[in-house]
C-alpha cells in the first residue's frame, strides 16, 4: 500500500477514477468515509483512492477503534474502512461493534493479514469488502469504486465457507454495550473496573454479562471469552 501511495503521488494522476464521481441524492449531500488504521501512511492511500472515486467525499481519519467510537457517536459515515490490527483492539471485534454504532454504513476491512481465513471471517462478521494492503493504487480504487456504488468487493475466490461458523452469528447478536463488556471481560477486568471503565454501574455490568451469556449459549465467562477470541481468525500455517 505504501508503495501504491508513493507511485500515485509521483505520477499526479488528474483522471479521477473510472466514469463520473459517484454521489447521492443530486450532489447535495456528500458520502461520509470514515477511515481507521494507526498507520499514517496507509490512511493517507485510502483517503486518496477514495477521493479518485468520489473527489467531493468528505473523509475522516482515526487511529484507534476508541476514536472510532468517539466519531460514530457524533455523526453518521457511508462507508467505514477498518483495519483489523489496532492499539485497542485486534481482530473482528471492531468490525462487530461499528456495525452495531453505524447500522446503516457499509465496512471494509483493511488489513495486512490477507489469508484466506482472515478475509472469510471478514466476510462473515458483516464485512462487505476486504481490501489487502498490499494491493495497488489502481486495485483500491476499483475496490473503493465498487464499495462506494453499493457493490460488495473481495479478493476473488476467497469466500468460500465464507458462512460456515455458528459463532459468528451468536457474537453478531450482541448488542454494543454487550460486546464493550465482553471485550472488557476478555482483557482481564472484572465487574468493578468494568463499571468504572463504562461509566455504568455494577449492576448493569451483570445484566449485561446473564444476556451475553443466554446469547452466545454459555455458561460462564471463560467460555464467552473463548468465543470471543474467534473474532481474531488465525491464518493458517
Amino acid at each position: 500500500m505504501l508503495q501504491a501511495l508513493r507511485a500515485f503521488c509521483a505520477r499526479k494522476v488528474g483522471n479521477r477514477g473510472r466514469g463520473a464521481p459517484l454521489r447521492r441524492k443530486g450532489d447535495v449531500l456528500a458520502y461520509k468515509v470514515l477511515i481507521v488504521d494507526d498507520h499514517p501512511m496507509c490512511g493517507a492511500a485510502l483517503a486518496m483512492a477514495t477521493r479518485a472515486v468520489d473527489s467531493g467525499a468528505l473523509v475522516e481519519q482515526v487511529e484507534s477503534l476508541g476514536a472510532a467510537e468517539a466519531k460514530a457517536r457524533d455523526s453518521g459515515f457511508d462507508l467505514v474502512l477498518l483495519d483489523l490490527m489496532l492499539p485497542d483492539v485486534a481482530g473482528m471485534g471492531g468490525l462487530l461493534l461499528l456495525k452495531h454504532m453505524l447500522p446503516g454504513a457499509t465496512l471494509a476491512v483493511v488489513s495486512s493479514r490477507e489469508d484466506p481465513a482472515v478475509i472469510r471471517g471478514a466476510a462473515g462478521y458483516g464485512a462487505k469488502g476486504f481490501i489487502p494492503k498490499s494491493a495497488s493504487m489502481p486495485d483500491m480504487i476499483e475496490a473503493l469504486r465498487k464499495l462506494i456504488a453499493g457493490e460488495t468487493s473481495f479478493p476473488p475466490r476467497m469466500l468460500d465457507g465464507a458462512d460456515d461458523n455458528p459463532g459468528a452469528h451468536r457474537l453478531a447478536e450482541l448488542s454494543a454495550a454487550q460486546l464493550r463488556v465482553l471485550r472488557a471481560i476478555a482483557s482481564g477486568r472484572q465487574n468493578k473496573q468494568i463499571a468504572f471503565e463504562l461509566g455504568i454501574a455494577e449492576p448493569t455490568v451483570k445484566s449485561h454479562l446473564a444476556a451475553i451469556f443466554r446469547k452466545l449459549d454459555v455458561t460462564n465467562r471463560t467460555q464467552a471469552v473463548l468465543l470471543y477470541q474467534s473474532l481474531d481468525p488465525q491464518p493458517a500455517d
